[in-house]
């Protein structure tokens, strides 16, 4: 064997195509072990590394530092970063193709410890190529079945220690319901609309794309809780406003300035991060959508676990803060990101498109890169889906998403107008709901219930029209 030539790799042909087993939960598992490491390093680590160094008491104000939280969240950082570093690393498929050939071998040498031996002669190429298996989510409505039904069963569990207050039997099911309940609370309404995105946007996106721009949605959360936690309460109460109080007027600017400015800038951010991947105003605004998607399950696993220290009004508080969140604030954050991502998406486009010179044409460039060529193969070995079909028809979103072209709003395609009404938009949700709950602080609680509620569905019947008459635009 040591006489025999060894057989070079060699690019792959571009007619390959890859089978892939079909496996539409593997990315929700994926993303679930993601956002839980991020969640550490933002809220543990840049909350404790930030506030050792600004705000040691996390009173709002500047000072005192404490070194020795700020180690602390050092220590917890690094292996979180080597972890992440470790789960993201590139992946590659070793391809060996082997061919009958009078002029092959029946011992084919590919590597020093590696050989290929047949009974026929045969002709061996082999490729190293990126893993290129496609998006592939569960469907949508699987997911929010998935939601609705888990919320309502959570409830009904967390029912008995509304009713008969902390006992052995109560809190017993109340521990055993909170960790299933949280994961279904906080995760699945992301994963739901991240399912209709991907239904309806018909681009070619392959899975380890797709969870980086959810990761960079979810990594753009931690200078951003840097922003709302630490900077901006310091400037703040460095102008004289009070910011620890709900009902206060520095409060409520960090909501409708500083986290409208701060989270849409980091969301920007995150979307240039990606910029090598856009190639038309419509992937710009799926990448933004996403990004926005991704910063949203962060922040939503913060919300939804503050519910479980309610105590016995869990059970209330619980499926609030899910329903909302899962029907409100998801979208929205996903919606304003897109665009941004659109604005960005028109911009790349417009400045690396090549010149035309008189007398000259401008080659055509591969729409669909080499990567995106696959099919997805079931249990059974059928083939259920493959590139070659998959986006070739015409986008067909529901009535109830997307009007007509004819109602369509326009969207801005320079990025510092795509940013800024992203910024409008988030501030008058947060301003504005903000402001009705302190108008009708003192007021009677079922009318103050009943005020912040409607307009809580105001803003959502809002957001929904307004979903409606950009998605036209968007996908043209």
């Amino acid at each position: 064997m040591q006489g025999l030539p060894t057989t070079p790799l060699t690019p792959a042909p571009p007619n390959l195509i890859l089978a892939h087993p079909s496996t539409p939960w593997k990315v929700v598992r994926s993303m679930l072990g993601f956002v839980f490491l991020v969640l550490i390093i933002v809220q543990v680590s840049f909350v404790t590394i930030f506030g050792g160094i600004l705000d040691s008491d996390f009173d709002g104000a500047l000072g005192p530092s404490n070194p020795f939280l700020t180690l602390i969240g050092t220590a917890c950082l690094i292996p979180c970063v080597v972890g992440f570093a470790s789960l993201r690393r590139p992946r590659l498929t070793h391809v060996i193709r082997g061919a009958e050939s009078i002029e092959g071998r029946t011992f084919n040498m590919l590597a020093p410890h590696t050989a290929i031996q047949s009974t026929q002669p045969i002709h061996v190429d082999h490729h190293l190529v990126r893993d290129s298996a496609p998006l592939e989510m569960p469907p949508g409505k699987h997911l929010w079945w998935l939601f609705f039904g888990g919320v309502f069963v959570s409830t009904v569990c967390m029912l008995p220690l509304l009713v008969f207050g902390l006992n052995l039997f109560t809190g017993l099911l109340f521990a055993l319901i909170a960790i299933p309940a949280f994961v279904i609370g906080f995760s699945t309404p992301v994963f739901a609309w991240w399912s209709t995105l991907n239904a309806y946007f018909g681009l070619p996106t392959t899975r380890r794309l797709a969870e980086w721009m959810l990761i960079a949605g979810m990594v753009s959360a931690a200078p951003a809780v840097v922003i709302n936690s630490f900077l901006s309460p310091i400037v703040l109460s460095g102008l004289g406003f009070e910011t620890l109080d709900p009902m206060s007027l520095g409060y409520g600017m960090i909501l409708f300035l500083s986290a409208p400015i701060g989270e849409e800038l980091c969301k920007a951010a995150a979307i240039l991060a990606l910029a090598r991947f856009i190639d038309s105003p419509r992937r710009g605004f799926q990448i933004g959508f996403t990004v926005g998607l991704g910063f949203a399950l962060l922040e939503n696993s913060m919300y939804v676990l503050t519910a479980f220290f309610a105590g016995e009004s869990s059970a209330i508080v619980f499926p609030f803060i899910s329903l909302l969140r899962g029907i409100g604030s998801i979208p929205a954050h996903g919606l304003w990101t897109g665009i941004s991502g659109y604005a960005i998406g028109s911009y790349l486009c417009t400045r690396y498109k090549p010149p035309a010179l008189p007398g000259y044409q401008n080659a055509s460039e591969r729409t669909v890169p080499i990567t995106n060529q696959w099919m997805l193969v079931g249990a059974s070995g059928e083939i259920m889906k493959q590139s070659a079909t998959e986006f070739s028809g015409p986008i067909r979103v529901p009535r109830w998403l997307c009007s007509s072209k004819e109602e369509a709003f326009p969207l801005p395609k320079q990025p510092i107008y795509g940013i800024a009404l992203a910024m409008l938009f988030h501030s008058f949700w947060n301003g504005s709901s903000w402001l009705i709950s302190v108008i009708f602080a003192d007021a009677n609680v079922f009318l103050f219930l009943f005020f912040v509620l409607g307009w809580t569905a105001f803003l959502i019947v809002g957001l929904w029209l307004i979903t409606r008459k950009i998605l036209p635009t968007a996908l043209s």
